[in-house]
């Protein structure tokens, strides 16, 4: 076994015992070979115990200068076995120091509270003992004007001097700070300080209010309507009839994502078997980005009414069952404001408005051009809107499905029934199929008895619904959401 002189330990390697091993420093060190480009660890016996000094991968090596005799290593760390084992002989804690810390401003202790983009200060300073100091940390990206590995100071005098750089977050993060450095005795000492992660902001408003109807009947669907958030990137809802949790309420309960620019709106499905009287009572959650924060709201009490005279709740299509929707929030045009829980079993309640501020309805056949579009109408929805003829035969009209509307193709039909699109049509000229948003015409009305096909022959004084549905859906031909699309229909009139 070979005998090898005391080890000069090399500057700039952190360790993670803090102490000055001077020249004087003794030890004794047997290896049996020197492994290239491995991790070596090395049991320091020193006069206050072992002191175990564990290399990077690059392990030993002999120094490059002719003749030398001494070993290097590089990134060691030393650890003690015993406590002062790799304390510098007669020496103490103090003898080579290196702080850090953050504040607010160039002036030690100044509040501040780390953001995203929020500029502060990071101090520090080293015991003139120190020859050369590094700047390191945890982090490669996210801070700007701390470069880790760059050279801090060159002399002790320059690097004793209080130091305040003003560095800058870029991203979230637990961002760690050290200065890390050497003296001529190759002794490395390293100080740190933690900056917490920011918060991710809380969803706003706080409570969340909720627009809902006071009563809906058993198996049909509602709009519930809540402002546009702020911070919130997904919500859910819950329910409960009469205290008692419901776990399905169509897309209610469904985790779904938040418009932060838009009011937001989200059908809920009475369920079928609700008695009238129940009451059900609905709650919203929104989450932040990460689900460290949310917002609730709950709403007021729905009373469960009877199920709607003449509109069945499901209706059975050749693509599947159509579920009735009640009510919605409803726009105008290209404008996005609403009224809220419109009533959509009734014509005037769509037809007989134009815009959100008017505050009465005109009567059957109601607002020439009024452009209805249905907000919270679903892929599974149908819509029966009720409307009596007067006596006069001289009324015509048609309807137009939008092209600012834009959504898939629709369905559209007048009958004397709720929900029919096939056995009590008055006339053929009272079905539209496959209606693209083109603006182009869907059906044509007349209280007349010509052209039966080529138009929709109404009579004076009678009951009729205009019953509307998308043609496929699960189009997502203009209309990408997994849940809603915008019906329209743009009436005209003479």
């Amino acid at each position: 076994m070979r005998r090898y002189r005391p080890i000069p330990l090399p500057g700039q390697y952190p360790v993670t015992h803090s102490r000055l091993l001077p020249a004087a420093f003794c030890a004794v060190l047997f290896v049996s070979a020197i492994a290239a480009n491995a991790q070596t660890t090395i049991n320091l016996n020193t006069a206050n115990g072992t002191c175990v000094a564990v290399t990077n991968s690059a392990g030993l090596s002999t120094e490059s200068s002719p003749g030398s005799t001494s070993l290097r290593a590089d990134g060691v760390s030393l650890t003690a076995q015993q406590q002062g084992a790799c304390n510098p002989v007669g020496g103490s804690s103090s003898m080579f120091n290196a702080t850090v810390a953050t504040s607010g401003s160039s002036t030690p202790g100044t509040p501040y509270t780390p953001a995203i983009n929020a500029p502060f200060y990071v101090l520090w300073s080293a015991s003139q003992d120190a020859t050369a100091c590094t700047y390191g940390g945890n982090f490669t990206t996210g801070m700007s004007g701390w470069t880790v590995g760059a050279r801090a100071c060159t002399d002790g005098t320059s690097c004793s001097a209080a130091h305040a750089v003003q560095v800058t977050p870029t991203a979230a993060g637990n961002y760690n700070f050290s200065v890390t450095c050497t003296n001529a005795s190759g002794y490395a000492a390293t100080s740190t300080m933690n900056v917490p992660q920011p918060a991710t902001p809380a969803p706003t408003p706080n409570p969340i209010p909720l627009t809902t109807p006071s009563t809906a009947s058993a198996g049909s669907a509602v709009s519930i309507v809540w402002p546009q958030m702020a911070n919130a990137t997904s919500c859910t809802g819950t329910g409960t009839l009469d205290g008692v949790n419901v776990p399905a309420l169509g897309d209610w309960t469904t985790l779904t994502t938040v418009s932060t620019t838009t009011a937001n709106a989200r059908n809920v499905t009475i369920p079928s078997t609700a008695v009238v009287g129940s009451q059900l009572k609905l709650t919203l959650t929104c989450w932040n980005a990460d689900h460290s924060a949310s917002a609730i709201g709950t709403s007021a009490n729905i009373g469960v009414t009877v199920a709607v005279a003449g509109c069945p709740a499901t209706i059975t299509t050749t693509d599947g069952a159509r579920n009735l929707l009640t009510t919605s929030g409803v726009s105008y045009g290209v404008y996005p404001t609403q009224r809220p829980n419109v009533n959509l079993l009734e014509w005037d309640n769509l037809w007989g408005y134009n815009n959100t501020t008017a505050t009465t309805a005109v009567p059957w056949p109601g607002v020439g051009g009024s452009s209805p579009v249905i907000r919270g109408f679903l892929r599974e929805s149908y819509i029966g809107a009720h409307f009596r003829t007067g006596a006069s035969t001289s009324v015509t009209g048609h309807f137009t499905n939008p092209s600012f509307a834009a959504g898939p193709a629709q369905t559209i039909a007048i009958s004397t029934e709720c929900g029919d699109f096939s056995a009590h049509l008055p006339t053929p000229g009272c079905l539209v199929q496959n209606a693209p948003t083109a603006d182009g015409t869907t059906i044509s009305w007349k209280l007349t008895s010509n052209n039966p096909t080529g138009s929709c022959n109404l009579q004076p004084n009678t009951d009729y619904y205009v019953n509307m549905m998308l043609t496929d859906h699960t189009s997502t031909v203009e209309c990408s959401s997994q849940t809603t699309c915008n019906m329209a229909a743009v009436s005209y009139h003479n």
